[in-house]
């Protein structure tokens, strides 16, 4: 395979997206899209774009904007400038990808608040199937926390940063694993931890205005007119860890598949039992490849 970096400019006219693209050396079958989740970055994405690639996909994401090689300096992790700029670089990212590659089939895959992006993105009817990774369901305390945050940028500012929102947003995410790690919630594997811990672009601070760009992302893909969009007529596939306390443990994924079950769409899910936030980086990740290499062959 050919692997590529790449600038592209982002929708908010300030930024170059880091890209990375894998190109098959032969005829290529599809194109896969990957959008990577909070304080995280693109290359850690590396094992799925490979595996996808080796089986003929071109497969690509960038750094969304506050994350990774995308800031124009350290400053400026954690903060995005407004959720509508994550939803346009993803569709004029696939857009120019499929100038360059005309015709073939192409998969959006988003993991955690990429799952949140791209739930928001893909009724724009670039995509043909959609794989929601980590992702969470309607949370009822969305929309007081949303005035808490409000208040809090009030006194804070765009760019501050809160303890108390933090402690509310995540606080909980640990609760119930046996291990003396702050990071447990992530993966069973102490490796994955570790890897997380030590790379400094994973683990900065969200801005007040990212928690509120995330918040507005997660209400928006669980109203329930989100599940009926018209648009979605496509296969979706939904993965997660059992115990992943973003999905809330399962409860949350299963919200959202009886949501487009019950709007006629063509959904399946899987929970991957015992494992928890990052499937990718947890010791069911060959088999969650290899299920999502499925889903992307099935019918070509």
């Amino acid at each position: 395979m050919i692997i590529k970096e790449k600038r592209f400019p982002s929708s908010d006219g300030k930024h170059q997206l880091y890209c990375k693209i894998y190109e098959p050396e032969g005829e290529p079958c599809g194109l896969f899209h990957v959008v990577h989740g909070m304080v995280e970055h693109i290359e850690r994405f590396d094992g799925i774009m490979r595996a996808m690639c080796e089986n003929g996909w071109v497969s690509y994401g960038f750094d969304n904007l506050g994350h990774g090689k995308t800031v124009n300096d350290d400053s400026e992790l954690g903060y995005i400038g407004g959720y509508k700029y994550l939803l346009a670089d993803v569709r004029r990212f696939t857009a120019e990808m499929k100038k360059k590659y005309p015709g073939l089939p192409a998969v959006l895959m988003g993991h955690s608040m990429g799952s949140f992006i791209v739930r928001n993105t893909v009724t724009d009817k670039l995509w043909d199937k959609l794989i929601i990774m980590g992702t969470g369901g309607p949370n009822p305390a969305a929309a007081p926390g949303m005035l808490l945050l409000r208040a809090e940028i009030l006194r804070n500012g765009e760019r501050g940063y809160s303890d108390f929102i933090e402690k509310m947003m995540f606080g909980q995410y640990n609760k119930g694993f046996q291990e003396d790690d702050m990071l447990a919630w992530l993966s069973t594997l102490k490796e994955t931890r570790d890897l997380y811990r030590d790379d400094p672009k994973c683990g900065f601070r969200f801005t007040l205005s990212a928690d509120r760009d995330l918040v507005t992302l997660l209400r928006l893909c669980n109203r329930k007119s989100w599940f009926t969009r018209a648009n979605m007529n496509m296969p979706i596939l939904l993965v997660s860890g059992s115990e992943d306390p973003v999905g809330d443990h399962g409860k949350g994924v299963e919200k959202v598949y009886k949501g487009l079950k019950a709007a006629g769409k063509d959904v399946r899910m899987k929970l991957y039992q015992g494992y928890r936030h990052e499937i990718l980086n947890d010791a069911c990740r060959d088999e969650v490849i290899a299920d999502i290499l499925a889903f992307a062959q099935e019918g070509l």
